[in-house]
């Protein structure tokens, strides 16, 4: 497995996605990832050849200065002896194609797409659309191609015209589902992301401040943090209505889901959105942009799509979920996405991807 998307310990939180995936793959098949990491988030424990994991899988950190021909070319070189003992290649995220680019791939070759780039062109710099209208054609590459969603699966088919196949990302059931606060008179919500434009924290706030006007008491806790930490705290001056609680670890973040009423995340795009996802496996009901892959399990069990980017929108969608919270149970609620984004359902997903891959490669293999 071979991402640039994984945790260090200067950036714990970067890739834990693909870290659950390694770890959850490696319950049935062999693992060894390779991380191709930015030499400035390696500590010298990490620069060592390959550690051990406790979860089942061993870690190799490849440092790659992305700017560096010198580091891409040595990169595929050594990713290209690491293949000689493998039965599949399976790369996380776009960046990890450009070391292969001019490497032939000697076994079956899985990719899963994650990033949001593709998801969402208008979202890079203008230098940044070009980067990928020149390198886009290297999702043809592989064997078979895994999205996380159908609207980045959609995004894809710009590129490849070989076979796609949605696998999303593992969303783990909450172990206790706990009742919201409940609290008549008092609206409690919580997001939980980057402190960003994609993101528009700022809508949020002024969500809260709409349902104020509307007779409807609310706060927000945010979880996460980002270059509009303090526009935000400017916006929020003088008022109790936002509460920003920085970074937090899983159990933060399961705790602040445990203590809101409903989530709120007024994204301009996303690609799935695990932190939604998360939220309702905690039986929480989300109020979210309409962009993106959300599409895919967003109903009216479990949450509002907002497609119109106004104050005046989201409140009316919180309110609306709000006035019918009888209707629904924390139990229902997590329970509109347990099939589909288990950990059971992913992991045979990527195993059928495998065989897929292998029997392109090999039309006479056998399991």
């Amino acid at each position: 497995m071979v991402t640039p998307w994984f945790p260090t310990a200067a950036n714990p939180v970067a890739g834990v996605f693909v870290e659950r995936d390694a770890a959850l793959l490696s319950e049935i098949h062999d693992v060894r990832v390779v991380h191709l990491v930015d030499p400035a988030l390696l500590s010298d424990a990490e620069s060592s050849d390959a550690e051990s994991s406790a979860r089942g899988f061993t870690v190799e950190r490849i440092p790659w200065s992305r700017g560096s021909i010198r580091d891409l070319l040595s990169v595929g070189r050594r990713l290209r002896s690491l293949m000689s003992d493998a039965d599949v290649l399976h790369t996380h995220a776009f960046q990890a194609l450009l070391p292969l680019a001019v490497r032939r791939v000697p076994v079956p070759w899985v990719h899963s797409e994650h990033w949001s780039g593709i998801g969402d062109p208008g979202s890079l710099t203008p230098r940044g659309r070009a980067v990928l209208r020149a390198t886009g054609r290297l999702l043809r590459r592989p064997d078979i191609v895994t999205a996380v969603s159908s609207h980045l699966a959609d995004r894809i088919r710009v590129f490849r015209k070989g076979p796609i196949r949605i696998v999303p990302s593992v969303v783990s059931p909450a172990s206790v589902l706990i009742d919201p606060p409940g609290d008549p008179d008092l609206i409690r919500l919580v997001a939980v992301g980057n402190l960003v434009d994609g993101k528009d924290p700022l809508l949020a706030l002024a969500t809260v401040r709409m349902l104020g006007e509307r007779g409807r008491r609310a706060r927000l806790v945010w979880v996460g943090d980002g270059p509009l930490r303090e526009a935000l705290e400017a916006a929020a001056e003088g008022t109790s209505d936002l509460t920003l609680a920085g970074v937090q670890d899983a159990r933060g973040v399961a705790r602040a889901l445990d203590e809101a009423d409903l989530f709120l995340l007024p994204t301009r795009g996303e690609t799935l959105c695990l932190a939604a996802l998360e939220a309702i496996t905690h039986g929480r009901p989300v109020v979210i942009g309409a962009h993106g892959g959300q599409r895919d399990y967003i109903t009216s069990e479990n949450g509002v799509l907002v497609s119109e980017r106004s104050a005046d929108a989201y409140a009316s969608a919180v309110i609306d979920l709000w006035e019918s919270r009888d209707a629904r149970s924390a139990q229902s609620i997590a329970a509109s996405v347990q099939d589909v984004y288990s950990p059971a359902a992913v992991r045979q997903g990527y195993t059928n991807a495998y065989r897929e891959a292998v029997s392109i490669r090999r039309p006479d293999a056998r399991d």
